[in-house]
């Protein structure tokens, strides 16, 4: 019986050993080639958000500039809008899409002056020669031509303006130049006579020099009289 019990505590030893080792050798098993353990995903990082970059402010057109732009531009489709103020009177300076020229307005409706997109051979030849004089003295390219038919003017009296109407309209030849990164304007009459020198843009300078006032004469002493 002895001898029995003995081989029995001997069995259970060796199969508690077995398990043992069975378990060890299942837990230190290298994984097969090209699996790795799947790692967290860590959380995206947010993109910080471009700034939005503000819209240029539209101008709201009154009424009456509304109407005569569309009587006088049918169809075309305002580009620009500048507006300036002349003696206290709001004007306002429409550029079209396209080609369709621009058309300058007051406050009131009154169309000041409506300039059409021209080719040099459509431009007078005493305008064209002062405009090409203009654009060789300056070394510059000349980059659009434009007919301005002027219907109305501002007349300034004391601090305030006047709007005037015209008889019959005048055309003025207008030259947009480039030189460089620069852009001027110079206007003239059709007969060649220049009634706005060339300016450039930004440096509000206008290119041709004037003449500078001449240095005054100091008096000189009367010669003394010998006595």
């Amino acid at each position: 019986m002895k001898r029995m019990n003995r081989l029995l505590i001997g069995l259970v030893v060796v199969l508690v050993m077995t398990a043992f080792v069975s378990s060890a050798a299942a837990q230190t098993k290298p994984q097969p080639a090209g699996q790795a353990k799947a790692q967290p995903a860590s959380p995206a990082k947010a993109q910080p958000k471009a700034e939005a970059k503000p819209e240029a402010k539209k101008v709201e057109l009154p009424p009456a500039v509304a109407k005569a732009v569309k009587e006088n531009v049918p169809n075309a489709e305002i580009d620009k809008v500048d507006v300036e103020d002349e003696g206290g009177i709001k004007l306002y300076d429409i550029e079209f899409k396209a080609g369709k020229g621009e058309i300058e307005v007051a406050a009131d409706g009154t169309v000041m002056d409506v300039a059409t997109i021209i080719q040099m051979k459509d431009v007078p030849k005493p305008a064209a020669a002062a405009i090409q004089k203009t654009a060789d003295d300056a070394k510059a390219t000349i980059k659009q031509l434009e007919k301005s038919e002027v219907r109305a003017e501002v007349k300034i009296e004391g601090n305030k303006g006047k709007i005037v109407k015209l008889a019959a309209p005048k055309y003025v030849y207008e030259a947009e130049l480039v030189k460089g990164k620069q852009t001027g304007e110079v206007q003239v009459t059709p007969d060649g006579k220049i009634v706005e020198a060339l300016k450039w843009g930004g440096e509000g300078k206008e290119s041709q020099e004037k003449p500078g006032k001449a240095a005054p004469k100091k008096e000189q002493p009367a010669p003394k009289k010998k006595a």
